[in-house]
């Protein structure tokens, strides 16, 4: 739902075309509803959409990956690591052009002059700003430098109030755009939106019940009273049904390989998987000895199977797998302990597994 022009960062992210770029963890904002995993939350870490980054380098490799046209900078909150965050926008607009769009996501609505010159002088086209204070002067210092620049919020249940201030303050002052998102729990977060009253819509959601509702009465209040504040609300089945699957999407057109199929309805792999039981490891010689049996006993070429170190099992061929797993049991020293079967997994770095078919 959108009350005038969708923003041009989301724009990219509806095509599934942003690369998710997470700064740091760190964060000075204690947001109760915050949703960062145990994995991020306050801790200085990198991660390229769902890669964990060590160099430059991992970045530039994901963002081929889903042929990115442009970056969103995030975290935690990129501006408690200023240079890092300036590094970065400096690294991608050299690396691909001027075109790359760019835009950063902070809680700092305070910040200063100077690292707001250092953004806009390495290329930041848009800058989005989550208000933690009544202190407004960093917005008002981005549109002075020429940046896009928009507030994004989400919509507590029954708080319209909130959204009604927010809203009439930014258009005074000549933000773009106000993105209101549906509240969403998480592992971290749950316990205390719990603590507060609030409940799932549904048991399929992730999403908190009032949350849309709330921000569909704020829509609807500046539809009335507002005239040049564009203002889009982002649902939490948006999110995961439109951009994150348009950017697996992407995703997988590249990453594909001769022996994995892809899912008719989903962004999702198929492919053949041979690993020890839940909670156990095979070695990388008992991994190197399945791959020689597969090669030498049943004729499997080089191209249609591979050693994966990383997880520690044998990806192979789905179809060649579904006529040989018996056999192979037989074949194999404790092939009866091991797992054999085929996999739907997404084309994402850390290539999240949805389903197992035990052969």
């Amino acid at each position: 739902m959108i009350i005038g022009q969708l923003p041009t960062g989301c724009r990219y992210c509806t095509r599934g075309a942003k690369l998710i770029l997470f700064v740091t963890g760190l964060c000075d904002s204690r947001c109760f509803y915050c949703p960062l995993s145990e994995e991020k939350a306050n801790k200085d870490v990198v991660f390229a959409d769902e890669m964990p980054v060590m160099t430059d380098k991992d970045i530039l490799l994901e963002a081929d990956a889903i042929n990115a046209e442009g970056a969103g900078l995030t975290g935690g909150d990129p501006l408690c690591r200023p240079e890092r965050t300036v590094d970065f926008i400096r690294m991608l607009k050299s690396h691909y052009d001027h075109a790359f769009h760019i835009h950063l996501y902070t809680s700092q609505s305070s910040a200063s002059k100077s690292v707001l010159s250092q953004l806009a002088d390495a290329g930041l086209d848009e800058i989005r700003f989550h208000p933690q204070s009544k202190n407004w002067d960093g917005l008002e210092r981005s549109l002075d430098l020429g940046m896009e620049v928009g507030i994004e919020v989400p919509a507590m249940p029954s708080r319209i109030n909130d959204l009604k201030n927010v809203a009439a303050r930014a258009e005074k002052i000549g933000v773009s755009f106000l993105n209101i998102n549906e509240l969403e729990s998480s592992e971290t977060n749950f316990a205390h939106l719990v603590s507060l009253g609030m409940k799932l819509r549904n048991t399929a959601t992730s999403a908190i019940e009032g949350s849309a509702e709330t921000a569909f009465e704020a829509m609807q209040w500046a539809a009335n009273n507002l005239e040049h504040l564009s203002i889009h609300y982002c649902s939490s089945r948006f999110k995961d049904a439109v951009q994150l699957r348009n950017r697996l999407s992407r995703r997988l057109d590249n990453v594909i390989r001769k022996f994995e199929e892809r899912d008719e309805s989903d962004p999702l792999l198929i492919l053949g998987v041979i690993r020890a039981p839940y909670g156990k490891k095979l070695t990388a010689k008992k991994l190197e000895d399945i791959a020689s049996t597969l090669s030498k006993s049943f004729d499997v070429p080089s191209d249609l199977m591979s050693v994966d170190y990383s997880r520690m099992r044998i990806e192979i061929a789905g179809w060649i797998l579904e006529e040989i797993a018996s056999e192979l049991r037989n074949v194999l020293q404790d092939g009866e302990n091991l797992e054999i079967g085929t996999a739907l997994e997404y084309p994402s770095w850390d290539r999240l597994q949805v389903l197992f078919e035990p052969l």
